[in-house]
């Protein structure tokens, strides 16, 4: 399984599947990483596999949707990474694609066509489209009922 994350401006990463975390659940910050940043996101369950999948098939891969957040590391110099344990946490409830607001759907199925340009679409990944600006947060602090410990 593969994790796509797209953000705002419409650049995009992968995150390797390791990093996911079903149900909300406390993360913990490393020790070299003083502060960490979480952004939430709609996430995008892939129903079928594909490659340089057209426009106007891209609603046919679209399975479901859920809410998910996502944490990025920041370490004492200021470096920012998405590759931390525990960094993305989905929730296990998805909806069908019809009820996700239609500006949110083409933009999932925008970025769905674009990352199988490059990529090979499979049965289970997740599309990822961060919907806010990153909050900070230090240890202690909460986002959304997940702990920062």
């Amino acid at each position: 399984m593969n994790i796509h994350v797209v953000r705002p401006d419409g650049s995009w990463y992968s995150r390797p599947d390791i990093t996911l975390v079903r149900d909300a659940d406390r993360f913990c910050l490393p020790d070299d990483c003083p502060s960490a940043l979480a952004v939430h996101g709609c996430c995008i369950r892939i129903g079928k596999a594909g490659k340089a999948v057209e426009t106007r098939f891209a609603g046919r891969y679209a399975d479901g949707w859920t809410d998910a957040v996502l944490f990025y590391g920041r370490s004492a110099d200021g470096t920012v990474t998405p590759y931390l344990d525990r960094a993305t946490q989905v929730d296990r409830t998805f909806h069908g694609t019809d009820t996700l607001d239609t500006a949110r759907l083409q933009r999932a199925l925008d970025a769905l066509v674009r990352i199988s340009r490059h990529l090979s679409l499979r049965i289970g990944d997740f599309l990822i489209l961060e919907t806010d600006a990153p909050a900070e947060l230090r240890p202690g602090g909460f986002f959304d009922n997940i702990a920062i410990l």
